[in-house]
């Protein structure tokens, strides 16, 4: 039995994939939904933002339009009205599948809540936020697939609620994006790398980092880290420079081996994000 079938939504077989474009049969690679992330041509990622389901539902059916075969849920920005964790936990759950139908069988589904501390538009306490990536990770019926193909967890939050999530991830088949966000600032190069590296340590499928960079030395930074990593050897990661000085981060993931990057169809989600149509075409022009 493969890793693939005994997981349906992450294989952490090895494949090629090399920063510089060529195959390496040393890197690891994780797989969901057939789409391999670490190997060739970095993916798209889109994010739905809609407030309420007609407008998630609408900006699901533009987002499978678009060159982009992984789509981003951001919990956070769904039905801001809905102050109690509880009721939106619960307004999140029954918006799962038809979220997923309007998706249809070949998008893979990110789901994220950026929380205040990273960025997002809401608190929420630590305890809650496991609660409900938790609800999503095991809320299946046994014997299918899940709805759920990847799941964000910020890493820098309780550690024990970090590691209860990534071993429900692990227990059903669901890849882990373990991510930490920078919105005053761009760290060393060295507090990068450890960044990226101390996730996988964790148990993340998907390392990510995302920074703001004050001048292009620091989108240059950022860079360097990704391709030290890369050069690991482990797996995927993202790293990104955020806002209009680091869009070069987005358009150059494959060169400084990041193995995504997020656009837009219609509203963004994080400064800096370009349309999916313009960075799928960069991305091919820019292959290395």
């Amino acid at each position: 039995m493969t890793a693939h079938d005994a997981m349906p939504s992450s294989d952490r077989s090895a494949a090629p994939a090399d920063a510089a474009g060529g195959p390496d049969p040393r890197r690891r690679t994780v797989t969901v939904r057939g789409i391999e992330l670490g190997r060739g041509r970095p993916e798209v990622i889109v994010p739905l933002v809609g407030d309420h389901l007609d407008a998630l539902l609408g900006q699901a059916a533009a987002a499978v339009e678009a060159p982009a075969r992984i789509v981003e849920w951001r919990l956070d920005r769904f039905r801001p009205d809905l102050g109690d964790p509880a009721e939106h936990r619960v307004a999140v759950l029954a918006a799962l599948a038809p979220l997923r139908a309007a998706l249809g069988p070949d998008r893979a589904l990110l789901v994220t809540f950026r929380t205040a501390a990273e960025g997002g538009p809401r608190p929420i306490a630590d305890h809650d936020l496991g609660e409900l990536l938790l609800a999503l990770i095991t809320g299946r019926p046994a014997g299918t697939q899940s709805a759920v193909d990847l799941v964000d967890v910020e890493t820098a939050r309780d550690g024990a609620m970090v590691a209860r999530v990534i071993e429900a991830a692990r227990r059903n088949g669901i890849a882990v994006v373990g991510s930490f966000h920078d919105m005053e600032a761009t760290p060393t190069r060295e507090r990068i790398v450890e960044i990226l590296r101390g996730q996988r340590e964790l148990g993340a499928d998907v390392p990510k980092i995302a920074v703001t960079p004050r001048s292009p030395m620091d989108v240059l930074t950022l860079l360097a880290a990704s391709l030290a990593v890369a050069g690991d050897r482990h797996g995927p990661h993202l790293a990104i420079s955020m806002g209009t000085l680091g869009a070069a981060s987005r358009v150059a993931a494959e060169t400084f081996g990041s193995a995504a990057t997020f656009a837009t169809v219609g509203e963004a989600s994080a400064p800096g994000q370009l349309d999916a149509v313009d960075v799928a075409r960069m991305l091919e022009l820019l292959r290395p």
